[in-house]
């Protein structure tokens, strides 16, 4: 079955928060289009799934005030938020040499300072957090790691290794292969200020899910016609148009096309004429987001906790989700699934050997998760760029090509690998494509 051309304006391939946004944008400005989705859900790298009485976030979690396009869009539907992990009564504590050291409200308040001591030189490369430019970086600080800059911090060993476990947190995958930049861009994006970024990163939750507020999104997409399980296999520019192919052998055609699938998953269709070298080489060699997320129920209550740890560590976080006698939920986080030394995703006696270094005599008893480096539609987490990405692929992953716009969390100006960055991008993208079939 093929769709006329001259019934579409424009054809939107993925519906993750990018593609979504985007479609409600262009069916306000009175264009039609088809969003196409291989998967059988909206969402892409966000996902809320119901398990044992919870909406559990298998991808995408916090959002937050000073994220500001997301947070317009909480107010726009007046969707629920809540504080998460709950302060009130909160125990934190570290992985330091070995044994889990818990902090007062002071060491906390020293681990921030030394989190901003940590960030501080990203101030020369992000003098204006919220433009798009990046500094001249004379100091060469977007081509080193977060490893490399951890080597050469100093501070007192706990406050370090508290700093380490939020590189981790943060780059969600090895830390020599973890941009520094992208550590110091969510600092600055944060007022350069360590404590209103550990709250933009992980301080406030949708009651109910990012669920509801991608379809309060979709469901003001009343122009476009949104097709579930409908994977592409090929996307072809043609003089008056473009061709999109599915893989059940369907075809839309339409006047554009907005290309709004991660960066790592980009040469998993053909494009004819092929996408630039840039983009095809970004999309090969990946961004370095490939951690693992779990929600991981154990025994007894365990108390409202939040432990960080080093990169040696096989878990660099842990928060409580729910805790009470009949047993406790976590939601935990590992930079990098190669130390966990699991036979499976949910290898029960792996995770419980995973998590003794935080939880001592932790007895784990289920684990819910989803697999996203090996998911085909993602082959990744959240976009977190690898030294010397930032100026070299992020430019170009935005850039339109012929008849082909982009959009993304991967490519987004400001909260990039974050939703409010992949709706960022919806909106510019919408505003692009109008003006060009306007012009």
């Amino acid at each position: 079955m093929a769709t006329s051309d001259s019934e579409v304006d424009v054809v939107i391939v993925g519906g993750g928060f990018a593609g979504v946004t985007a479609a409600r944008e262009l069916s306000a400005r009175g264009r039609r289009a088809v969003l196409v989705e291989a998967r059988d859900r909206l969402g892409g790298r966000t996902y809320t799934k119901d398990h044992d009485g919870h909406p559990m976030e298998l991808g995408g979690t916090w959002v937050h005030p000073l994220q500001p396009h997301v947070w317009s869009e909480v107010d726009r539907y007046a969707v629920e938020t809540e504080t998460f992990p709950v302060l009130e009564g909160l125990r934190q504590a570290v992985v330091s040499d070995g044994r889990v050291v818990d902090l007062s409200d002071e060491d906390v308040e020293r681990a921030l300072e030394a989190f901003d001591e940590f960030c501080a030189p990203g101030m020369s490369l992000f003098p204006e957090a919220f433009l798009e430019t990046v500094s001249s970086d004379p100091d060469g600080l977007g081509k080193r790691s977060m490893r490399d800059l951890l080597d050469s911090f100093k501070a007192e060993p706990v406050l370090r290794d508290w700093v380490e476990g939020m590189c981790c947190l943060v780059a969600f995958g090895p830390l020599d292969q973890s941009g520094a930049s992208e550590i110091f861009r969510c600092h600055a994006l944060a007022g350069y200020s360590a404590a209103q970024a550990v709250s933009s990163l992980s301080q406030t939750k949708l009651l109910k899910g990012t669920r509801e507020l991608i379809s309060s999104i979709a469901g003001q997409a009343t122009l476009a016609d949104i097709r579930l399980n409908s994977p592409v296999r090929r996307v072809a520019q043609t003089d008056g148009g473009v061709r999109v192919e599915l893989e059940n052998g369907e075809t839309v055609s339409a006047a554009t096309a907005l290309i709004a699938l991660p960066m790592n998953v980009l040469n998993s269709v053909e494009f004819e004429p092929g996408l630039s070298e840039i983009k095809r080489t970004a999309s090969a060699d990946r961004h370095a987001g490939a951690g693992m997320k779990s929600y991981v129920r154990v025994k007894g209550d365990i108390g409202n906790v939040s432990i960080v740890a080093p990169e040696a560590q096989a878990v660099n976080f842990l928060v409580t989700y729910a805790h009470g006698p009949e047993g406790s939920w976590l939601i935990v986080f590992s930079a990098n699934p190669d130390k966990m030394q699991m036979a499976a995703f949910d290898d029960v006696q792996g995770m419980q050997t995973a998590l003794q270094p935080l939880l001592p005599g932790v007895e784990v008893e289920s684990i819910v998760g989803w697999d996203w480096s090996n998911d085909p539609l993602a082959l990744g987490t959240w976009c977190i760029y690898r030294p010397g990405q930032l100026t070299k692929v992020l430019p170009d992953l935005r850039t339109t090509e012929g008849r082909l716009f982009f959009a993304g969390a991967d490519s987004a100006t400001v909260w990039r690998g974050f939703i409010d960055g992949a709706i960022e991008s919806g909106y510019r993208s919408a505003r692009d494509i109008d003006n060009y079939l306007t012009s």
